[in-house]
């Protein structure tokens, strides 16, 4: 259902009952080209369920931290900020999602009806309209390098929150996370592929041979990309490194935990936000 503007939207009637919520409003051009460019892989992953086991990894990792921060903070209610376009409850709140109770949004307008409370539309919409009762919790999972202005979308997310609380997950771009990353999964195969001691040394000679070079060659094109400003795919307005993203987090609101994932390029933070800009 659409309600119009300026009537306080029903945040209450649609975590009661359930059901979808649409804004009105879109993003410019180039908004509407990179969202629209990730459908294909939120097709793949989202819609099919089919998440590579390290990423479910995370997923759980994720799930954990959110349930530990919605207790610290007393969260009743959250809304995902770019959940994407499963049906599906997204697989890091599927053990919590009753407490907090919980709304997912994406501005993507495919599979509306969901298995879970559903807005469809930008947060900058929804920020813009009156609630009739604020979300205690924003979450940030992968999302907010993919918004056009991620210091906006911060003080977005603590207009709609009652406290300005948030738990977000983001990946980094620093060349010892790619690295250590990439690296990683393909060790890991290669221990599972090759059973006998000949067999590996001849495989880690291989992998140090062929493709540590090819890991280091790749890892500079990325640094002197980043380092120009330049984009690294087609899919996202952001690139955080660890300094970048740290230095963002603490100019919209507190930090008060930040910590890396095991053996990822993950990191998850719990930040209270501030509606002022800078």
């Amino acid at each position: 259902m659409t309600e119009p503007d300026g009537t306080p939207l029903n945040i209450t009637g649609l975590l009661d009952a359930g059901g979808t919520l649409r804004l009105s409003g879109a993003g410019d051009a180039e908004w509407r080209r990179i969202t629209e460019a990730s459908l294909e892989e939120y097709r793949r992953h989202h819609q099919a369920q089919d998440y590579p086991p390290s990423t479910l990894h995370v997923m759980a990792a994720f799930e954990g931290f959110i349930a530990k921060w919605a207790g610290i903070w007393d969260a009743r209610t959250m809304i995902d900020l770019g959940c994407g376009i499963g049906t599906a409850l997204p697989p890091y709140v599927r053990n919590i999602a009753g407490s907090p109770a919980y709304v997912g949004l994406d501005p993507l307008d495919e599979n509306p009806q969901r298995d879970y409370p559903f807005i469809r539309g930008r947060l900058e919409d929804l920020a813009v309209r009156p609630l009739d009762k604020k979300f205690d919790l924003a979450l940030f999972a992968t999302s907010l390098d993919h918004f056009e202005d991620a210091r906006n979308a911060l003080a977005l997310a603590a207009k709609i929150t009652g406290g300005g609380h948030a738990v977000i997950w983001c990946g980094l771009h620093d060349s010892p996370l790619i690295a250590r990353n990439d690296l990683s999964v393909r060790i890991a195969d290669l221990c599972r592929n090759n059973r006998s001691f000949p067999t590996r040394t001849l495989a880690f000679l291989g992998l140090a041979i062929l493709t540590w070079p090819r890991v280091a060659w790749a890892l500079a094109r990325r640094e002197r990309a980043l380092a120009a400003g330049r984009p690294l795919d087609d899919l996202h307005f952001h690139y955080f490194t660890e300094d970048r993203l740290r230095a963002l987090l603490a100019s919209a609101g507190t930090i008060h935990e930040f910590v890396h994932c095991p053996g990822t390029n993950s990191v998850f933070a719990a930040v209270t936000l501030s509606a002022e800009t800078e």
